[in-house]
């Protein structure tokens, strides 16, 4: 039988690269959008577009600190379940939420 222990790390780690993945999406999304935004404006369109458009943009950017916000705290959970189960070091599982670890911290200092 598994260790229930190691089936919670994977859960965690799973959890903490879905938000990684969410937060940079929603960066390339306001993007995308500024770029939809200058395009609009340097074809002449209608001011309800324009505005439309600004709309768009600012839900994604609302967003933007939402999953910052989600991200941070999930990344403090699963570093204080690293550091409890300290005897897991060895596993391949552990290895692999440290390296999860490491890069949603370089993807939440971007």
């Amino acid at each position: 039988m598994a260790d229930p222990r190691i089936r919670q790390l994977v859960i965690k780690t799973g959890v903490i690269k879905r938000l990684t993945k969410e937060k940079t999406v929603y960066e390339k999304e306001v993007n995308i959008e500024i770029a939809r935004l200058n395009k609009f404006k340097t074809d002449g369109a209608d001011d309800h577009v324009l505005r439309k458009q600004q709309e768009v943009i600012q839900e994604c950017q609302m967003m933007i600190p939402d999953s910052k916000r989600r991200l941070e705290k999930e990344l403090e959970v699963l570093q204080k379940y690293l550091d409890d189960e300290q005897d897991l070091k060895d596993s391949e599982t552990y290895t692999k939420a440290l390296e999860v670890l490491t890069e949603a911290k370089s993807v939440l200092e971007a």
